[in-house]
């Protein structure tokens, strides 16, 4: 079903020189559930966000980093193919090219006669519009203890965990290699959420102490899949340059 313009609210957040167009579907959040779990602890984060509660320091201060400005450590072409590999196998990450997201930005595309297939971020609210795990796009979180700041594409709520959403349109021919440098970035959004998530009264939310998020790059070809827990397993073995 299709969402009314009322159920979803807005604010402008200018942070540096671009302004990002946070929305957030409360009737989708309702309806999911916002009153315990994860679910009420991400309405409380949103809730703020919405208020314009947001610390303006992680996002202008020159000793904060971007987190879209993440790489993977410098290595050889053959020694990414063999991490890549080697995630996959251990289904540390997991490719799925039927997912709800791929096929959700393909019919995306088709509805606007769009035969490239790379569209840009502009389509983002038609999730809100129309996709009832949707939540919120354009959500901005920080982390003081690495000093990164962002802005999450999409949000939405998936066989019971908070997913963080990163869409990398491009070519089919690129998309391996531009799934794999955004790994850092997208870890990193699945860390800050997990952190804000956390930070929440989680005991009057009767809530675990650890909110489940997961984290999901996707294009028109393909998703990729894994937990948040990436960004500190790749921080620890020293596999991030930019930090």
């Amino acid at each position: 079903m299709t969402a009314d313009g009322d159920d979803i609210v807005r604010r402008e957040f200018r942070h540096g020189k671009v302004a990002y167009g946070f929305q957030w579907n409360r009737k989708n959040h309702k309806k999911l559930g916002n009153t315990d779990g994860d679910l009420a602890a991400l309405w409380a984060h949103l809730s703020t966000v919405r208020a314009g509660k947001v610390p303006a320091a992680p996002f202008t201060d020159p000793f904060y980093r971007r987190a879209s400005s993440l790489r993977l450590s410098k290595m050889s072409a053959a020694r990414r193919v063999a991490l890549r590999t080697k995630l996959m196998k251990s289904h540390t990450i997991v490719a799925n090219l039927e997912d709800d997201l791929v096929q959700r930005i393909r019919a995306y595309h088709r509805a606007r006669g769009d035969k490239s297939y790379t569209l840009n971020h502009g389509v983002l609210p038609d999730f809100l519009q129309d996709d009832s795990n949707s939540i919120a796009i354009e959500v901005p979180v920080f982390t003081e203890r690495y000093r990164l700041s962002g802005h999450i594409d999409l949000v939405r709520f998936v066989d019971g965990h908070v997913q963080v959403c990163d869409y990398k349109p491009g070519p089919l021919d690129s998309t391996k290699k531009r799934f794999l440098e955004s790994i850092p970035q997208v870890a990193a959004y699945g860390e800050m959420m997990t952190h804000h998530l956390a930070g929440t009264l989680r005991v009057a939310l009767d809530a675990p102490f650890l909110p489940t998020v997961k984290c999901a790059i996707f294009d028109t070809h393909s998703c990729w899949h894994f937990g948040a827990d990436m960004f500190v397993n790749l921080y620890e073995s020293e596999r991030i340059s930019g930090l």
